[in-house]
C-alpha cells in the first residue's frame, strides 16, 4: 500500500467533450500519421499494410470481426520536374491552403516527412481551422448536450 500513497488520484470525468476543431484536428493529423508511415515505408521500399476491423458476414449468416487491409491513397504526386507535391485532405476533398493553390511543394521525395511533420504541428497549432471550417459540410455540427 505504500506505492499507492505516493500517487495523486483524481475524479475520472464521465465524457470527455471535444469542440468541434478539435475534432476535426485529430482526424486530420491521424490521416497525416497514416500518410507519414506510408511515406516512411516508400523510403525504406517495405511494404505497408494497415488493417481495420470490420464485421464480415460469412456464407452461413454469421458475422464475424475480421482484419481487413486499409486502402490508403497517397496524397503526394510527382510532377514532370521531379519535384513532389503534397496535397492535404480532408475527408474526399482537398483542402485550399491559398486562394488558388491546394498543393505543396516538397521538392525533393526524401524532404516528404520533414513537410508531413510540419502539416502537423501546423494543425496542432490550429493554423488550419479556417480552412477545415470553410469545407461546407453538407450539415451543421451539432453541440453536446449540456
Amino acid at each position: 500500500m505504500t506505492i499507492l500513497k505516493t500517487l495523486n488520484f483524481a475524479a475520472l470525468p464521465a465524457t470527455i467533450r471535444m469542440t468541434p476543431e478539435q475534432h476535426r484536428r485529430s482526424k486530420l493529423i491521424a490521416k497525416l500519421m497514416e500518410q507519414k508511415a506510408l511515406a516512411e515505408a516508400d523510403q525504406t521500399g517495405r511494404e505497408l499494410s494497415l488493417t481495420r476491423r470490420r464485421w464480415v458476414k460469412a456464407e452461413d449468416g454469421t458475422k464475424h470481426l475480421m482484419d481487413t487491409p486499409k486502402r490508403l491513397r497517397r496524397w503526394w504526386i510527382m510532377d514532370a520536374k521531379g519535384e513532389c507535391l503534397l496535397a492535404v485532405r480532408y475527408g474526399s476533398k482537398v483542402l485550399e491552403l491559398e486562394p488558388g493553390l491546394s498543393a505543396i511543394v516538397v521538392g525533393k521525395p526524401d524532404k516528404l516527412i520533414a513537410t508531413i511533420d510540419a502539416v502537423i504541428s501546423a494543425v496542432n497549432a490550429g493554423e488550419l481551422d479556417p480552412h477545415l471550417a470553410k469545407i461546407g459540410f453538407g450539415r451543421e455540427i451539432r453541440q453536446a448536450a449540456k
